[in-house]
C-alpha cells in the first residue's frame, strides 16, 4: 500500500525532459522532441516552463505521475493525459489533472482538447473529473503516393488562387462561410474566434502559404483547400477542405481533394493523411474514391474554461 499523497508541484526546469519523456512515453522517442520542442533543452525550459502547465507528482525525489497542458498557436491548448507509475492511485491522476487544467484557466486559452483512443477508460474518467465532454469520433485517413495522379487532373469547374498574407480577411470569411452546415464537430462553430483558427492551421506542421488556396468556380470564391507540410514524417497533411452550401453537391470536393494528390506527388510526398468526423458520410465516400483509406480511430474530448480573462 502507498504512503499519504505525494506532492503535487509545477515541474521543475531541471526535471522537465524527464518528465516530458514520460507523459509523452506512448509515442515514438523520435516524435517526442517534435511535439515538446525546445523544452527539452533546459536552459529554454527554464524560460518557456513559466507558461507550460506541466506538472509532476513527487514522492520524495521520485516522479509517480505527470500531466501536461501544452498550449499552442491560436489560443488552443492540448491536454496530455496523465501517466502514472504502476500501482500510483488514481486520485494522483486526478489531482495532477486539475492543477493543469486550473493554469490554463488562468490564460486566454479558448479551448483544451484530447485525442483518447478506444477502452481507454481512465482517461475518461479523469477526463470527466475535469469537466471534458465527448465532442465527436475521428477517422484517421491515409493515401499513399501511388495513387496520386500522375498529371494534373483536368477541370473546367474550379480554379485555384494561392493565398498569401494580403488575403487574411477574405480567408476568415470563406473559412467561416464553409463551416455552414458541415457535417464536422459541428458543436464547434461560432466557438472560437476564427482568426485564432487561422493562427492554429498556420502553426500546423511546417506552414507553407503556397500550398494555401482559394476555391473559385466562375466569378466566386467557393472552398478552401490549406495543406500543412510535415517533412520529417514525409508526408503532407490535409489539413482543412470546404466548400461553401451552394458549392457543394457538384463533385467539387473530389477535383479539389485530387489537385491536392497531384501537388503532393509533384512534391514527392509518401503520402497525405486527414482527418474527418466519423459522421460525415459524404466526406469519407469522397476521400475513398480518391484512394485514402483508414488507419486509425480516435475519440475527442474537449474542454472550455468558464470564463476567459478580460
Amino acid at each position: 500500500m502507498l504512503p499519504e499523497l505525494p506532492e503535487i508541484i509545477h515541474c521543475p526546469p531541471q526535471r522537465v525532459a524527464e518528465a516530458l519523456s514520460l507523459v509523452l512515453s506512448e509515442l515514438a522517442p523520435s516524435l517526442r522532441r517534435d511535439v515538446a520542442g525546445a523544452l527539452f533543452d533546459v536552459e529554454v525550459a527554464a524560460e518557456l516552463l513559466v507558461n507550460e502547465p506541466l506538472y509532476v507528482a513527487l514522492r520524495g525525489e521520485q516522479i509517480c505521475g505527470v500531466a501536461w497542458g501544452q498550449r499552442q498557436s491560436g489560443n488552443v491548448a492540448v491536454f496530455w493525459p496523465p501517466w502514472l507509475t504502476a500501482g500510483e492511485d488514481f486520485n494522483t491522476a486526478c489531482r495532477l489533472a486539475e492543477q493543469v487544467v486550473k493554469r490554463l484557466d488562468e490564460t486566454t486559452v479558448e479551448m483544451t482538447q484530447v485525442l483518447v483512443s478506444s477502452g481507454d477508460s481512465e482517461v475518461v474518467r479523469v477526463l470527466e473529473h475535469v469537466d471534458f465532454r465527448q465532442l465527436t469520433n475521428l477517422l484517421y485517413l491515409t493515401c499513399e503516393s501511388q495513387r496520386f495522379p500522375r498529371e494534373r487532373p483536368k477541370s473546367a469547374d474550379v480554379e485555384f488562387i494561392t493565398y498569401d498574407g494580403t488575403q487574411r480577411s477574405r480567408l476568415m470569411r470563406l473559412v467561416e462561410r464553409t463551416y455552414e452546415g458541415t457535417l464536422d464537430c459541428t458543436s464547434l462553430n461560432g466557438v472560437r474566434h476564427m482568426d485564432n483558427v487561422i493562427t492554429g492551421y498556420q502553426a500546423t506542421g511546417v506552414y507553407r502559404p503556397e500550398n494555401w488556396f482559394i476555391v473559385r468556380a466562375g466569378d466566386a470564391d467557393v472552398g478552401i483547400l490549406l495543406l500543412a507540410d510535415h517533412p520529417q514524417a514525409g508526408h503532407w497533411e490535409l489539413m482543412y477542405m470546404g466548400l461553401v452550401p451552394e458549392a457543394r453537391g457538384h463533385g467539387w470536393g473530389r477535383q479539389v481533394t485530387q489537385f491536392a494528390q497531384w501537388l503532393a506527388g509533384r512534391a514527392n510526398v509518401e503520402r497525405i493523411v486527414l482527418a474527418v468526423d466519423a459522421v460525415n458520410d459524404p466526406a469519407l465516400r469522397m476521400y475513398r474514391s480518391t484512394g485514402f483509406e483508414i488507419w486509425d480511430r480516435r475519440t475527442v474530448y474537449v474542454r472550455f474554461p468558464a470564463k476567459l480573462p478580460a
